[in-house]
């Protein structure tokens, strides 16, 4: 009974090597090896729990580290938000002053166009003859107006068709006014009294003489109809144009002319060129601006160089 209990006290383990026959036998007693037992599970308890432990740190830092990010992410696109939304308000300020400017400008010029060219197209002559700077004044800034009106014309087209009418009606009034250069070169005798060229004595000169190459060409100062083509005097091969309203112009001392009485011309249609026909001391162009029959200085109309 007492090898029984001897024996049960111990735990055998028998290793039974490949390379030999020999048996090992190795005895644990019981004791020792609960205690191996517990270490072990003791052991294992432990290093699972430090990995599950590590495993749950590096998550918590990898979170935070992505939570961190993940802010600074938020804090710059709210800021891009906020730059972005004050771009955004300017813009729309901006476009809405742009949009009141137009409305502004599109009274602005039917008004100019109501009370100035419908009011005036029957009286212009009377203007003319009274102040003529304050009419080509008046006249330039129409013709400023219709330039601005061309360039919002082509950066917004809603307006295009609202002004189409307005803006063909001071064309048409701005066309009939000889304000282009009949020909290029430099004035070599003004409107007013002079020394006559022939017997230099005082004469009244009743339009501008514009020094030019022979054979070039003499446009039309504004639109309108050909009432005279031919030779006219002193004056030697002549165009006078009708612009209706009182106003026609002279050209004079042509070398040839290129159209005929009853013609109509747009402004800058070549008319004739230039010669030294008629009472003339070389070639030139003699231009002259008549109103209602009456010459008047002509530089009053032409465009400014």
């Amino acid at each position: 009974m007492s090898r029984k209990t001897k024996h049960s006290k111990y735990l055998s383990i028998i290793l039974v090597p490949h390379s030999t026959n020999e048996v090992k036998t190795i005895k644990v007693s019981s004791i020792r090896y609960k205690f191996y037992i517990l270490s072990t599970l003791t052991l294992t308890t432990v290093i699972c729990f430090g990995l599950y432990f590590g495993f749950l740190v590096n998550s918590n830092n990898r979170l935070k580290t992505e939570l961190t990010q993940a802010y600074n992410t938020n804090q710059q696109q709210a800021k891009l938000l906020s730059e972005k939304a004050e771009q955004i308000s300017a813009m729309l300020e901006k476009q809405d002053q742009y949009t009141k400017n137009i409305s502004e400008f599109s009274n602005k010029y039917k008004q100019m166009t109501e009370s100035y060219v419908d009011g005036n197209m029957d009286s212009i002559t009377a203007s003319r003859g009274s102040d003529s700077r304050s009419f080509i004044t008046d006249a330039t800034q129409l013709k400023s107006i219709l330039e601005n009106l061309q360039e919002i014309n082509n950066s917004d087209n809603s307006i295009v068709n609202e002004l189409s009418d307005t803006e063909a009606k001071l064309q048409t009034y701005i066309d009939s006014i000889p304000t282009l250069w009949p020909a290029s070169g430099r004035i070599s005798s003004y409107f007013g009294t002079r020394s006559d060229p022939f017997n230099f004595s005082e004469k009244n000169h009743e339009g501008i003489d514009i020094a030019a190459s022979y054979g070039d060409s003499i446009k039309a100062a504004a639109k309108g109809k050909v009432t005279f083509a031919d030779v006219n005097g002193n004056y030697g091969k002549c165009v006078i144009i009708n612009h209706s309203n009182g106003i026609t112009t002279l050209y004079g001392h042509a070398s040839k002319l290129l159209v005929k009485e009853g013609q109509n011309v747009k402004k800058g249609d070549v008319i004739a060129k230039v010669g030294s026909t008629g009472r003339s001391t070389g070639p030139h162009l003699h231009f002259e601006v008549r109103v209602n029959g009456n010459q008047v200085n002509p530089i009053d109309y032409l465009d400014k160089k």
